[in-house]
């Protein structure tokens, strides 16, 4: 277990590793505000209903899962002080942390915990982590600090995946009501930050923690705006009206890498995302495969990433790049404009309009634009439509959608990457399967992956799994972006890791400090 933990998080090491142009060389100062840039706004209150990267990323200011990945990769003790593994990978015990206190002054116990995945697990609730929790049979309160989670069937992944908040957060017992997706009010959390004010679109702001368990933060405040045009962001950071921006556009990212802007520091999330078109499969006109093939010979990635971003993107046909434990040596549609044109033909298409969906404040518009021109070659007429994000979250849980453009996770492993594309029961109420994919062969072979402890016969195995999706193409990868935080100088001590998180581990708002 441990031997393949650690073989599965040896990639995130190497490819997660951390830059930034000014090291915390001098003693922390305490005090301060950071007012930090991001590019897209909360939308819920409820910490285990994750909609998207970002929110999961702002609500580790206020939530903490059980464990905890470090700036290495390494899995380490976080709300659990240690655990204890039964001979048949089938129970875990866990020791959790005494004297960690939630937001309202209450101490964390078993109980709270218990409560927290078992709403997870309710499908009532729609919680981002029902899938990943899947394996968990039961929850069993041994004591008022011990918990014991029984499993299903055993889960090589699963210390690892409890050290994610998108699979559940510590929140107190009875915070949340059964079936509630939008709650009135943020339940208590016990992360380094707390929460004391929310303007939807102005800001979101945050007080440090002085009970939290752990190191406590430097700032005494992080007020979050919400500036989703990146060229206004990147402007906003050069007059000082913010400290700190994520998604730093790549035009200027170069600029700032070669010292020609002064002033500015950064730091690199190296494979923070995965770009990707997404077909809606389950309506017309892309549950038509040949329409799909047609559309995935006719691009050309390498444009594509070129224009958009500057040459600081890699191509890549999988959901891990090229090198990566868990990419295989399989064959998938590169650009043949030629073999594009026999597809289209053969798929029925009549020239009708189609509509590709993006994200206003993402590099959609570009991306799309390239993705326009290089369908019109073989004949597809394309309409972008740039939504906002809420409208785009909502047009792609119901299914209200062409096909879009997307992100994706860094992932330590195949399990959560190509579960996504597992079947789920309501396509008009989408969770992670945003495609409305769901084919009874892919789910077999899947679901025999992932309890294989045997790292030879798992890799045969999610190598079946891989060539199944590419046959069946309900996503088209187009490659792998790396993210840059930028900041004031007197901002320092400011790291984050390989996926991007605004509170890593051992970095991060928490270790961020002001010096002027």
């Amino acid at each position: 277990m441990k031997r393949l933990a650690l073989f599965c998080l040896v990639y995130v090491v190497a490819s997660g590793a951390l830059s930034s142009l000014h090291a915390a060389s001098a003693q922390p100062k305490r005090g301060g505000t950071i007012t930090f840039g991001v590019s897209k706004e909360l939308a819920l209150m409820n910490p285990l209903v994750n909609t998207s990267s970002t929110e999961a990323r702002i609500r580790e200011l206020m939530y903490e899962p059980l464990l905890a990945r470090d700036l290495k990769g390494a899995v380490r003790p976080r709300l659990a002080e240690s655990w204890e593994i039964s001979k048949d990978l089938l129970v875990y015990t866990f020791k959790l942390r005494r004297g960690v206190k939630f937001h309202n002054g209450a101490e964390m116990t078993a109980d709270d915990i218990k409560f927290a995945i078992d709403y997870t697990l309710n499908p009532k609730n729609g919680a981002y982590g029902f899938e990943t929790l899947s394996s968990v049979s039961r929850v069993e309160v041994v004591d008022k600090y011990t918990l014991r989670l029984h499993l299903k069937q055993s889960q090589p992944l699963f210390l690892t995946l409890l050290s994610d908040i998108g699979t559940f957060s510590a929140i107190p017992k009875e915070s949340l009501a059964e079936g509630i997706r939008k709650p009135a009010s943020f339940p208590p959390g016990t992360g380094p930050f707390k929460f004391v004010e929310w303007v939807p679109g102005q800001r979101l702001v945050f007080a440090r923690n002085d009970d939290y368990w752990g190191d406590k933060a430097h700032v005494d405040r992080v007020v979050i705006k919400t500036i989703g045009d990146n060229t206004v962001r990147f402007t906003a950071l050069q007059a000082g009206d913010v400290d700190l921006i994520e998604r730093t556009p790549y035009e200027w990212v170069k600029q700032i890498v070669e010292g020609k802007i002064k002033g500015i520091g950064y730091s690199k999330a190296n494979r923070a995302g995965a770009r990707l078109l997404e077909f809606n499969v389950y309506d017309p006109p892309f549950n038509n495969k040949k329409l799909r093939l047609a559309v995935a010979y006719a691009l050309d990635r390498r444009e594509i990433l070129q224009a958009a971003y500057h040459g600081l993107a890699e191509i890549g046909d999988q959901r891990f790049p090229m090198g990566h434990t868990w990419y295989f040596d399989l064959p998938s549609p590169q650009y043949d404009v030629n073999k594009a044109k026999a597809l289209l033909k053969e798929s029925g298409y009549k020239g009708e309009t189609l509509e590709l969906m993006g994200n206003r404040g993402e590099v959609a518009d570009t991306e799309g634009a390239v993705i326009q021109a290089q369908l019109r070659k073989i004949g597809i007429k394309v309409e972008l439509k740039i939504l906002e994000r809420a409208s785009a979250l909502e047009a792609r849980r119901l299914g209200k959608y062409m096909f879009k453009l997307g992100g994706g996770s860094d992932y330590p492993d195949p399990q959560p990457a190509y579960e996504e594309y597992t079947c789920e029961p309501d396509k008009r109420k989408r969770r992670l399967n945003e495609s409305g994919y769901c084919d009874q062969e892919y789910d077999a072979l899947y679901q025999k992956a992932v309890p294989e402890v045997d790292q030879d016969k798992r890799r045969a195995l999610f190598k079946r799994v891989v060539a199944k999706l590419i046959d069946d193409m309900p996503i088209y990868q187009i490659g792998f972006t790396p993210r840059f935080f930028t900041f004031r100088d007197y901002v320092k001590g400011f790291v984050t890791n390989g996926a991007g998180d605004f509170e890593p581990w051992g970095g991060g708002l928490s270790h961020a400090w002001i010096d002027k």
